[in-house]
């Protein structure tokens, strides 16, 4: 079995971020295309644009960096490094050797309040391996995962943009 390193995106925080979205790591499609969530069939910059009401979904990468900062909002992975067991797999379930991204650290000195992590198995580790080490004025929340492979869960967009609605407004 062929295993592949991983290696996170350097973090897109800004000293004014207010909200940190959080994934595992940066699928094969995303890395391809040198950006956060740059698999086509994820859902995420359309949920960006619709809760935003901006056009996140067809801006380039500096144009999305661009509107992220004017709307305080940061990126990064809960994993700095990690292997997945098979090569060319994007399935959180194949990721292996994680190595945690200093979240502590990294929100430091930022306006960050809320953490919205965007995968199961990321928000139950950095859950685990961050307890108690983050302010008491940081909310974590898990929301439902943007991916294509989630979609037996949330079949339609819409169903997808509800739900993550109620957490984000709720």
């Amino acid at each position: 079995m062929t295993q592949e390193v991983i290696t996170a995106f350097p973090p897109l925080i800004f000293p004014d971020s207010e909200i940190l979205f959080l994934g595992s790591a940066p699928s094969t499609l995303s890395r391809r295309n040198h950006f956060f969530y740059g698999n086509p069939t994820n859902r995420f910059w359309w949920l960006m644009s619709q809760l935003y009401d901006i056009d996140f979904l067809h801006a380039d990468n500096a144009g999305k960096t661009a509107l992220l900062r004017e709307r305080h909002i940061a990126l990064s992975d809960v994993y700095v490094q990690c292997q997945m067991r098979k090569a060319g797999s994007s399935l959180d379930s194949n990721i292996i050797n994680a190595v945690f991204n200093d979240i502590p650290r990294l929100i430091q000195g930022t306006n960050i309040t809320r953490i919205y992590i965007t995968s199961k198995k990321a928000y139950t580790d950095f859950v685990q391996h961050w307890a108690g080490q983050l302010p008491d004025t940081v909310t974590v929340v898990n929301l439902p995962s943007p991916s294509a492979a989630n979609r037996s869960v949330y079949r339609t967009d819409a169903d997808l943009l509800t739900a993550w609605r109620a957490i984000i407004n709720g």
